[in-house]
């Protein structure tokens, strides 16, 4: 089944809501009060962060881009030169993603629970927000210089 673009934009604006930012401190509370060691509850981070790669890889099998996607609903036409880029961001957060996935898969396979909050609760989203704002930054560099 294939979403349109408001419903993906939902879909993407849902994963990333607050709730997603405390589930890891959530979960290591639970399991620590608990003491229960099934891998299970701490797939969930791996599960949403390959759902999210998932968006972005299949935007790209099936064009437009999801980046080009959001650009087109804040700027209405796009040349070459800006599909390219949306193109490029769209790849960039692909690989983001799956890399993601794979450090988050890894510190659930460890078994240490602080490791696991730590970078389920915490390091992926600075690094989420380092490429956001890093993102930003060239994109206003190449607006600044007619790059795009």
């Amino acid at each position: 089944m294939i979403l349109s673009i408001k419903n993906r934009t939902k879909v993407l604006r849902r994963l990333c809501s607050g709730i997603s930012f405390i589930y890891p401190a959530l979960i290591y509370l639970y399991l620590k009060e608990m003491s229960v060691t099934s891998i299970i509850p701490l797939l969930y981070p791996v599960a949403i962060n390959l759902m999210v790669a998932g968006a972005f890889g299949v935007s790209l099998l099936y064009p437009p881009s999801l980046i080009e996607r959001i650009a087109r609903q804040m700027k209405h036409n796009l040349d070459e030169r800006g599909i390219a880029y949306t193109r490029q961001v769209t790849k960039v957060w692909f690989g983001f993603g799956l890399m993601n996935t794979g450090i988050s898969f890894l510190t659930a396979l460890h078994g240490d629970l602080k490791i696991w909050a730590l970078y389920n609760g915490f390091i992926s989203y600075l690094l989420m927000g380092s490429l956001f704002i890093v993102e930003y930054s060239v994109r206003q560099y190449r607006r600044h210089h007619n790059l795009m």
